[in-house]
C-alpha cells in the first residue's frame, strides 16, 4: 500500500535497507513520511524497520524526497526533503538523519534547504560525503539544474557543491577505479503530443575528479525513459536501470556497460506490463544493490495514479507498491 521512491542500501552485515514513501500517493499524503524497511534474506522479504523522518512542528507535511547511503564509519545518514500539505511551496526544512544502530533508531536535525536530495549519498576518498542535490534554476523556471553538495562533517552541515548539468533527478555512483558517473533526468523542452513524459530522456556525466567536475554529457535513453540508476558490479560491470513509461512499455529497463561507460549493451527490459497512458500509470524509480552471490536485487514501485485507474497496473498488486525483482547480469540476454 506504499513504497514510492524506494531507495536500497547494503549494509555492512550485508542486510539490505530500502528507504521508501509511506502513503499510497505521488506525495500527496498528509502527515506522511520515509520509513525504513530491511531484509536479511538477499530481497526475498522484508520487514518494516522503523520511521526514517518526522515532521516536527508540521505535522500534516509531507516528508518524501530522499538520499541514504553509508558514512564512513558505516553509519546510516539520510537527507529528506518535503513539501506542506498539499505539495505547496516552500519545501520543509531539510531534514539530516543519522543511525548508528542499522535503522533501528535516527538522530535527526534540520538543515537550510535549497535543493531536493536523490540518489545515494556517496563516501568520498577524503573523508567527506557527497549527495545529488536539484533545484529550479528561478521561482519562475520550469527548467532545473542537477549539483553534487558536499559535508566535510560525515553529515552535520552541506556546503560546498559542484555542478553536474541542467536537469533534476540526478543518481552519482562512486566506480572502485576513482571514476564517477552521474545520469541526469533532463528538463522537457518539447513536450510533443503529450504521449510520452516528462523530460528528453537520460543524460550521461563523467568525472574524473572525485565529483569536483564533469564533462559534456550524452544520453543514454529516449524520451519516456528517465528515472535512473547506477551500480557497479563485483566485475567492474555498469548497470543502468530505467523507468520506462513509453506506451506498451511500462517497467524497468537495463543497459549494462563493461568500459566504464563509454559504450552500452542494448536494452533488456527487466519487468514491464501493457500500458498505455502514462497519465494513469506509474511505475519505475528502480533502486538495486549487489548480493554476495552475483544476483542484483532492484527495487521499483507500480500504482495507479487514480484509485479507479487500478485495472492499468500490475495484476498483483494494484495500488502503489515497492515491488522486488531478483536477477542475474549473466542470464540476460544483451
Amino acid at each position: 500500500g506504499h513504497g514510492l521512491w524506494p531507495n536500497l542500501t547494503t549494509l555492512p552485515t550485508g542486510t539490505i535497507g530500502a528507504a521508501v514513501y509511506n502513503h499510497p500517493s505521488h506525495g500527496l499524503g498528509s502527515g506522511s513520511n520515509v520509513d525504513w524497511w530491511i531484509s536479511e534474506d538477499a530481497g526475498r522479504s522484508w520487514a518494516f524497520r522503523s520511521t526514517l523522518s518526522d515532521l516536527g512542528e508540521t505535522p500534516d507535511g509531507i516528508r518524501m524526497n530522499h538520499a541514504v547511503g553509508l558514512a564512513h564509519d558505516g553509519s546510516l545518514v539520510a537527507l529528506i526533503s518535503g513539501y506542506h500539505k498539499g505539495q505547496r511551496r516552500p519545501f520543509l526544512p531539510l531534514q539530516r538523519c543519522r543511525s548508528a544502530d542499522q535503522g533501528r533508531t535516527w538522530e535527526r536535525c534540520l538543515l537550510p534547504n535549497d535543493g531536493v536530495p536523490f540518489g545515494d549519498i556517496i563516501a568520498r576518498a577524503d573523508g567527506s560525503l557527497a549527495c545529488p542535490f536539484y533545484r529550479r534554476l528561478s521561482d519562475t523556471s520550469t527548467q532545473s539544474e542537477a549539483f553534487l553538495r558536499l559535508s566535510p562533517d560525515q553529515g552535520s552541515t552541506w556546503a560546498a557543491e559542484s555542478r553536474i548539468a541542467d536537469g533534476n533527478e540526478t543518481h552519482v555512483v562512486r566506480c572502485r577505479d576513482g571514476l564517477w558517473l552521474a545520469t541526469t533526468r533532463s528538463s522537457c523542452s518539447d513536450r510533443l503530443d503529450d504521449a510520452l513524459p516528462h523530460g528528453n530522456g537520460q543524460w550521461l556525466y563523467r568525472s574524473e575528479d572525485a565529483g569536483t567536475s564533469w564533462g559534456e554529457g550524452k544520453p543514454i535513453s529516449p524520451q519516456g525513459q528517465e528515472n535512473a540508476h547506477l551500480l557497479e558490479l563485483h566485475d567492474g560491470t555498469i548497470v543502468c536501470s530505467f523507468t520506462s513509461r513509453i506506451p506498451g512499455l511500462f517497467g524497468v529497463v537495463l543497459r549494462l556497460s563493461v568500459d566504464r561507460g563509454r559504450t552500452w549493451s542494448l536494452p533488456t527490459v527487466l519487468i514491464s506490463i501493457p500500458a498505455r497512458d502514462w497519465h494513469k500509470t506509474d511505475c519505475g524509480y528502480p533502486s538495486s544493490v549487489e548480493t554476495a552471490d552475483g544476483t542484483v536485487v532492484t527495487a521499483y514501485y507500480f500504482g495507479p495514479k487514480r484509485p479507479e485507474w487500478a485495472g492499468h497496473g500490475l495484476p498483483w498488486h494494484q495500488r502503489y507498491h515497492m515491488g522486488i525483482a531478483r536477477w542475474r547480469p549473466d542470464r540476460l540476454e544483451t
